[in-house]
Order: C-alpha cells, then sequence, then structure tokens
C-alpha cells in the first residue's frame, strides 16, 4: 500500500509540473485555451495506450493514476469553459467544449487503432 502511494505521489507531481510546462507554452488560439485542450488530448491518448495494453502495477500507479491525474485537467477546463460562458463568449464556450470532447475521444480512438489494428 505504501509504495503506491508513493508511485502516484511521485507520478503526480512529475504530472503537475509537465501540465505547467506544457499548458503555459501553448497560447491560446482565438478564446480557446489550447493548452488544456492539448494535456487532455495527450492524457487522453496515453490512458487509453496504457489501457489497451493492459499494463498494470506499478506503471500503472505511477503513469496512470500519477502523471495522468494530474496532468490532466478537467477541472481547468470546466472553468475556463465556465469563463468563456460568462464573459459573453458563447461561441468560444461551444467550440472549447466540442473540441476538449471530440479530440480527447478521437485521441483515445487513435490509441485504440496503433495498440488493436
Amino acid at each position: 500500500m505504501v509504495s503506491e502511494i508513493l508511485l502516484v505521489g511521485t507520478g503526480g507531481f512529475i504530472g503537475a509540473i509537465l501540465r505547467y510546462l506544457v499548458s503555459g507554452a501553448i497560447p491560446r488560439i482565438n478564446e480557446i485555451p489550447s493548452g488544456t485542450l492539448a494535456v487532455n488530448a495527450i492524457g487522453s491518448f496515453v490512458l487509453a495506450a496504457m489501457t489497451f495494453l493492459s499494463v498494470e502495477g506499478s506503471l500503472s500507479f505511477f503513469v496512470g493514476i500519477g502523471m495522468l491525474g494530474s496532468f490532466t485537467t478537467f477541472s481547468t477546463f470546466a472553468y475556463e469553459s465556465f469563463k468563456l460562458l460568462e464573459e459573453g463568449e458563447d461561441k468560444y464556450f461551444l467550440m472549447n467544449v466540442f473540441l476538449n470532447v471530440s479530440v480527447c475521444l478521437c485521441a483515445a480512438f487513435l490509441a485504440y487503432r496503433i495498440i488493436i489494428p
């Protein structure tokens, strides 16, 4: 139990730093928060690939739960989407929601097609 907690915590530490670096390096496109979209799409792809490869054990705790749990960010996506709506950016709100859902599902599908041809 302790080793799993340390794996998750260490992975979470690394994932949070990576999220900060990746999402901060990608500028907004118009009003769309592209950095958040990028980390969510990358995380969706990696987690789907791990799932389709049946990754278990330490790697699952470290990467799947720890790193990807802190790298991806549904809460930021929700906040940024709400902020667009609050600012009267209805078009960008809808685009952001559509892009996050569709791009992340496409990333998971791509991982599936790569792993299970």
